[in-house]
């Protein structure tokens, strides 16, 4: 009996002394853990980057090899080159083309940044490593090809075939335990940080983003209109329209909180600062649940979720404005973000500027007063800026908590002197923005979570138009004051089944202000509507990841109204054969904003529209139905997608529409329908990505009280097509576009004589929209450099040459008369020109 026991032990004892040796041998240690065991071994020195080989792993080398071997075993088991320089001093490198590995690149997909030391593991623990800094992991490709695991604490596990793995460092993202709904399906489209989601959006995150023609920084508002079926009718971001809607239906958000200012230098760039905004997410159709108060796309902006690991920033200029950021981790759970912007005309007029001028006050107040023509004795001198400023503060308070707090300000600032002789006046115009959020998201257990938010968003448009030729003084304010509170949840049922609900509450105020001295005139409406909301989506992802089905249904109830209504969501994704699928989405949606414009020579002849409410009588609740089809095929560097939509939006007032024809001063409510088709061909070679796309619309009114009833939208733009390609280079990135696009409506006045009706001569026009301007074509350009002057310092330079060839693109025609009281006055032609040819510039110093 003794005698078995001791045999017994000493089998355990061998057992445990063979494991031991196994796992000794097969011990992986890191890279330069090697090296310097090798310098101390042979006598020699290495010359490499210590940052570089740190975060590799592999097994170590056999002791028994010598100098000669251990290089050998170093370079096939290895992405770094050893190079003999003589018998003491060796260089590693990182190979130019790693051929002989496998690697990937591990994304965090909320955040977008690379995560470091995540398990990978080939096959059942024939091979395992970990990602560098850099998010890369590689695998040998002598290895048998076996599935590939992949785990980082937090996240889900991932698995894939070596097959899938290229020697290009593909992304691969990883979601958190609880997956999001906006889980990447095709990652880079056109370009660089571009990608494609499993719930029909778009996203962009603006790290290490690739280069679109015609920018000089990313400019999240100019970059959503690469994508078919974005489009600005007038070159500004702040009437940017998503398929065929008027811009005023788009939902903005910016950490989740509703904006109503969109753009500086009143719509030509975007008033959100880049270096503030990390990730973008773009809705057409099939929206989720959860977003609401708008009739068209939605456009979500949001910064960097995660604490920086280190201090750092940057600041730079271009020829409009001057910006800086920093993100400083004050520690391993606090850490703060705060960015800041400010035009630069105040200090000098650069050619940009003045092109980006000569486009906003053509044809207003503000140039017919430079004209000596009319009044010889006017001097005028404007002043104008705008800036804007924002940050983030990050609480990682535990594991499972984390609290946000943001703030974003923003202005823009005109002011018009007029003098004439002695008498001097000054018209002022203010548009400006605040915004305030806070949240507390908790990770209860792997497989439920809470957030829990408020928010409050302010919007002031303050004007003051003084004339001295009449001593008129014309006092406009349009105020909007938003209030919300939400708690969402997301509870993950199955490992193919998520749950997101969620409530709502909103309160919004909405006033408007028009004072007149002469004649005396004073205005003043307010109104309050509150919103309680409650909604819920279910997603489901089959097994092998080919069918994901997002169903959900949107409940409002407005108190004012007394009025429920329920918007149902679908999207769906079916993979009909490898690298093929279908895709199907609808929704209904409502919207109880809406802008409105009284006068085309409102504030000053520039920014001429205000936010009103729905009334449930001259305003209605503004309703949608969307629905859409599409092909996908993403295989071997190709991306094509094609999509038919129809839509139709009802509650449209005759107001919001900015006719320039009969209907100018007439209210009446109708809708609008669009039926449109939308492709885009993406092919990459290399570093090379090129692309074409198009989008089909037809786009037509109907208001039951015109004559005729249905007629073309003024923002009907039936054909719409860019090609265009990036290329990058080492550190040098290069991109062109070519964009055209037919023009839209106008409406010609008759050739009968004027009308006069109450004193007021008023031009004939003939049938609305029924004639359309030249198409429009623009070519753009832009380059990017980025120079490392040292591992923690850098400078980024870009080039965008707007409208290369100097085209002459009318935006716009519209009439008017000489003189309003004359039966003979004559009927003048003006039209609208885009922007010229615009160089700009920019230098970004980043640390």
């Amino acid at each position: 009996m003794r005698k078995g026991t001791n045999q017994k032990r000493i089998a355990i004892f061998l057992f445990f002394l063979c494991f031991t040796a196994v796992m000794a041998a097969q011990e992986r240690i890191s890279l330069l853990q090697v090296v310097q065991n090798l310098e101390q071994k042979h006598n020699i020195r290495f010359s490499y980057v210590e940052e570089e080989i740190a975060g590799f792993q592999l097994e170590a080398p056999n002791e028994a090899l010598d100098l000669s071997q251990s290089i050998d075993y170093l370079n096939n088991n290895s992405p770094f080159q050893f190079s003999k320089i003589n018998d003491r001093y060796y260089s590693i490198s990182r190979k130019e083309t790693s051929s002989n590995f496998y690697c990937g690149t591990l994304i965090d997909s909320s955040t977008g940044l690379p995560l470091e030391e995540a398990s990978v593991v080939l096959g059942s623990g024939l091979y395992a490593t970990v990602s560098n800094k850099d998010g890369v992991f590689y695998l040998p490709r002598n290895l048998p090809s076996e599935g590939v695991t992949i785990s980082y604490l937090g996240f889900e596990t991932m698995t894939l075939n070596t097959s899938e793995l290229n020697t290009n460092c593909t992304e691969l993202f990883l979601f958190p335990s609880i997956s999001r709904l906006n889980e990447v399906l095709i990652s880079n489209v056109l370009v660089k940080g571009i990608n494609r989601n499993v719930n029909g959006s778009t996203s962009i995150n603006t790290q290490n983003f690739g280069l679109l023609p015609g920018q000089t920084e990313n400019d999240v508002l100019q970059m959503v209109q690469a994508l078919p079926g974005i489009e600005s009718a007038n070159e500004t971001i702040s009437t940017i329209n998503i398929r065929g809607g008027a811009n005023d239906e788009n939902l903005i958000l910016w950490e989740g909180i509703h904006m109503f200012q969109t753009g500086h230098f009143f719509g030509l760039i975007s008033a959100f600062n880049p270096n503030l905004t990390q990730n973008v997410s773009i809705y057409k159709n099939g929206t989720p649940s959860q977003f609401g108060e708008n009739v068209s796309g939605v456009i979500e902006m949001a910064s960097s979720d995660a604490i920086a690991r280190k201090f750092k920033g940057g600041l730079g200029s271009n020829l409009i404005n001057a910006n800086a950021f920093v993100e400083m981790p004050l520690s391993d759970k606090l850490g703060i973000q705060l960015s800041g912007r400010s035009s630069i005309n105040t200090f000098v007029e650069t050619p940009a500027y003045t092109s980006f001028s000569d486009k906003v006050f053509q044809e207003t107040k503000i140039t017919n007063f430079g004209n000596p023509n009319p009044v010889s004795n006017v001097i005028t001198n404007q002043e104008f800026y705008f800036y804007d400023y924002g940050g983030k503060i990050l609480w990682d308070a535990s594991a499972q908590d984390k609290f946000r707090v943001n703030f974003l300000a923003m202005e823009n600032h005109f002011d018009l002197t007029q003098r004439l002789f002695s008498v001097e006046e000054t018209s002022t115009l203010k548009q400006k923005s605040e915004a305030a959020g806070a949240s507390w998201q908790r990770t209860w257990n792997e497989d439920f979570e809470t957030s829990l938010s408020g928010s409050a968003s302010h919007y002031l448009l303050d004007a003051s138009n003084e004339d001295i030729l009449t001593n008129q003084t014309l006092l406009q304010e349009s105020e909007v004051l938003e209030l919300t509170a939400k708690l969402d949840t997301r509870y993950k049922i199955s490992a193919t089944i998520q749950l997101q609900s969620g409530y709502h509450f909103s309160e919004i105020g909405i006033a408007n202000t028009q004072d007149v001295n002469v004649p005396r005139f004073r205005n003043y409406k307010k109104n309050v509507l509150r919103s309680q909301i409650l909604y819920s989506d279910i997603l489901y992802t089959s097994p092998n990841k080919g069918t994901k089905i997002n169903v959900g249904a949107r409940g409002n109830y407005f108190e004012k109204f007394s009025t429920f209504l329920i918007e149902p969501r679908v999207h769906l994704y079916q993979e009909l054969v490898d690298g093929l699928a279908l895709e199907l989405a609808g929704e209904m949606k409502s919207q109880t904003t809406t802008q409105t414009i009284d006068l085309q020579s409102d504030f000053l002849g520039v920014e001429k529209r205000r936010w009103v409410l729905a009334n449930d009588s001259t305003i209605p609740i503004k309703k949608s139905k969307q629905a859409s089809l599409g092909i996908l095929y993403s295989k071997k560097d190709w991306f094509i997608n094609l999509e038919g939509f129809y839509k139709l939006v009802e509650g449209v007032t005759s107001k919001s529409q900015g006719f320039q024809n009969q209907y100018q001063f007439v209210t009446e409510t109708g809708n609008y329908t669009v039926k449109g088709l939308e492709v885009i061909v993406n092919k990459k070679l290399g570093d090379f990505s090129g692309w074409i796309s198009y989008s089909y619309t037809l786009n037509e009114y109907d208001f039951e009280n015109f004559t005729p009833s249905v007629f073309p939208n003024n923002v009907d733009i039936t054909h719409i097509a860019t090609l265009a390609g990036s290329y990058r280079f080492k550190n040098l990135k290069f991109a062109l576009g070519l964009n055209w696009r037919t023009g839209k409506p106008y409406t010609l006045p008759l050739e009968d004589p004027l009308f006069l009706q109450n004193s007021i001569v008023t031009i004939p026009y003939d049938t609305p929209n029924a004639e359309r301007l030249p198409d429009y074509v623009r070519l753009d350009f832009s380059a990017e450099y980025l120079w490392e002057i040292s591992k923690k310092a850098e400078l980024q330079f870009n080039l965008s040459l707007l409208n290369v060839t100097n085209a002459d693109n009318i935006l716009n025609r519209r009439f008017t008369l000489e003189d309003e009281t004359s039966i003979s006055s004559k009927i003048n032609q003006i039209e609208e020109l885009s922007l010229g040819f615009t160089p700009n510039f920019s230098v970004q110093f980043l640390f």
